[in-house]
């Protein structure tokens, strides 16, 4: 408890699965929290049950003027903005032959500019603060070919050459830039990609033979963004279950 005490958070996506295990996990370890996403029912109910310690957003992580306004609202109600989680995410299947102009337009705006976006509105505040932690939610898509996800897949491999490259530009203002590499998490996202017996799938697929918790997830995520790792960026951190290492044959029906 407490290893984000005194830590202001902006959340994106914090409104339903592992978005908002985030947002109750910053605010378990002491942070104040803005989170956004464009669930507003699920939202305004996170926001309800935490009880002032954080507040919700409608939020379009693609719209520039969403940005300017998710900033001003954690500054002016906390005072500061220290910690950025960008979460939110998409998931865009399909055989390549498949892919349509407007399926990859989605994916690219929602993983790849919502991160970049995010990244150009918090600098600002965080070198007024003289420090901050940034931590991008990749995927172990970046990591690990699978047939089918080549849009998804890009935009997430993306992610990491934005975070070293944001780690190496703003690492002499002391904001630290790293990215978290989910492998199969048990969230209404993995269901709506492999189906309703997702997990099953999933947890044939990894080596611990079961799919993550979005619970499992926050932990690194605490980490990064608290002072214990206040000489740790631009890398990488797989929360997979050994998915990413292992050479495991794939289900035919995954």
């Amino acid at each position: 408890m407490g290893r984000l005490d005194g830590k202001v958070a902006i959340v994106t996506g914090g409104t339903r699965g592992m978005g908002a295990a985030e947002v109750y996990g910053l605010v378990r370890e002491g942070a104040k929290v803005v989170f956004g996403g464009r669930s507003i029912e699920q939202g305004r109910a996170v926001e309800a049950d935490l009880d002032g310690r954080a507040v919700f957003m409608p939020f379009d992580v693609t719209s520039e003027s969403d940005w300017e306004q998710i900033v001003a609202l954690a500054v002016d109600r906390f005072g500061k903005i220290t910690s950025l989680v960008n979460n939110a995410g998409i998931g865009v299947t399909g055989l390549l032959e498949n892919m349509t102009v407007e399926s990859l337009d989605t994916c690219y705006r929602t993983n790849q500019l919502g991160t970049l976006l995010g990244l150009k509105h918090v600098v600002g505040p965080m070198r007024a603060n003289g420090m901050g932690s940034i931590v991008n939610i990749g995927s172990v898509a970046a990591l690990k070919g699978h047939a089918g996800t080549a849009a998804y897949a890009g935009t997430k491999a993306a992610q990491v050459g934005i975070t070293i490259a944001a780690a190496t530009e703003l690492a002499p203002y002391n904001i630290r830039v790293n990215v978290v590499h989910p492998g199969f998490v048990l969230t209404e996202m993995l269901k709506e990609a492999m189906g309703p017996d997702g997990g099953e799938v999933a947890a044939a697929m990894t080596p611990m033979k079961r799919a993550a918790l979005p619970e499992e997830i926050v932990g690194t995520v605490v980490y990064l963004l608290s002072d214990e790792s206040s000489y740790t960026t631009g890398v990488q951190f797989a929360v997979d279950g050994g998915y990413a290492s292992a050479s495991l044959a794939v289900p035919a029906n995954a």
